[in-house]
């Protein structure tokens, strides 16, 4: 691995790490969406100062260089998080109809509490 690669690398981790926090901290950003992206750029800082476990795996994997393989698993865990976001949004999806339901129950009951008194 080139010492540029492992120089990048070590930029990104540790941009994302102060980026993260500085969203959770201003945005109020949901903490465990935080660490996901936090322990990510710790992988890639883990890497970029070990670049001899990410050339192992490149030759397990069979790819030709260190850079295919972290483009590689960007990619793959880039999908697995779209992945378990869209499972979030189908989940927050029924709770909304179901809340929806809830709440036009609720108002029929106040309505016709209402004409009763």
């Amino acid at each position: 691995m080139s010492i540029k690669l492992q120089l990048a690398l070590l930029l990104a981790s540790l941009l994302t790490t102060v980026f993260v926090t500085f969203c959770v901290v201003r945005f109020k950003m949901n903490v465990k969406y935080g660490i996901v992206w936090i322990l990510w750029a710790l992988i890639i800082l883990f890497l970029s100062i070990f670049p001899f476990i990410l050339i192992g795996f490149s030759d397990l994997l069979g790819v030709q260089t260190a850079s295919n393989t972290v483009f590689l698993i960007t990619i793959f865990l880039a999908y697995a998080l779209s992945f378990y976001l869209f499972m979030k949004i189908s989940k927050q999806n029924d709770e909304i109809k179901n809340l929806t339901y809830e709440v036009a129950k609720l108002s029929k009951e106040i309505k016709e509490k209402n004409r009763n008194e």
